[in-house]
């Protein structure tokens, strides 16, 4: 079905998680399509391990169960075996078409955002930004001269900065890689501060950032 689509190059086909991810790290890829049911690490904890700039999922499974589970991780769509073209397509074009949107959004990113602070709209320079920390339905971000609690929430952030050199590190937290001074372990330092960083970010962490 992917070769018989015009706008599919087919990158890869792997049995595992642990393969995928390699090559995940050694090529360009915008979509997966993903089984639930996989050796070592299923396909759940496989979304879990992947970064903020993770491509369009497709979960293709005989497991219809696994459904409410695969979209509480914002996954595009859900194939249930045997695949039909017609409904293949479907997934397909709707991944397409996110693919296009996020393409479009960080073609068009601003140097600056605006947050509502109070009854007052405060402009904030997106390259001043240290860090972004998550408590319950807040977040409180983190500037080099002040910080603002605000009702908002980390997918909202993440969205708003993909493509600006901001990872998140963990559930928590979402860094400006700019800002890290040094890293040890599964912890990093801006200023003052250490950041913990979740264990199966860990590795994508040190693939987005500059290594001599």
């Amino acid at each position: 079905m992917i070769r018989q689509t015009v706008f599919l190059n087919l990158v890869g086909s792997y049995t595992n998680a642990m393969d995928a991810t390699q090559s995940l790290l050694d090529h360009h890829v915008d979509i997966i399509f993903l089984d639930v049911v996989m050796p070592e690490m299923d396909g759940i904890e496989f979304v879990q391990s992947l970064s903020i700039q993770k491509p369009e999922i497709i979960f293709v499974t005989g497991y219809t169960e696994y459904a409410l589970d695969a979209f509480n991780y914002d996954v595009t769509d859900f194939l249930v075996k045997p695949v039909d073209y017609k409904r293949f397509l479907k997934a397909v074009s709707k991944a397409k078409r996110n693919h296009t949107k996020k393409k479009d959004r960080v073609n068009t990113l601003h140097d600056h955002i605006f947050i509502k602070v109070s009854s007052k709209l405060i402009k904030i320079d997106v390259k001043d930004i240290c860090y972004i920390e998550a408590m319950a339905d807040y977040i409180t971000i983190y500037a080099e001269k002040d910080r603002y609690t605000i009702l908002s929430t980390m997918k909202n952030m993440e969205s708003l900065l993909a493509g600006n050199h901001f990872f998140r590190v963990h559930n928590s937290y979402i860094v400006n890689l700019k800002k890290i001074t040094s890293i040890e372990d599964n912890t990093i330092q801006i200023g003052d501060t250490l950041i913990p960083v979740s264990r199966n970010r860990l590795k994508e962490l040190l693939n987005q950032l500059k290594l001599i």
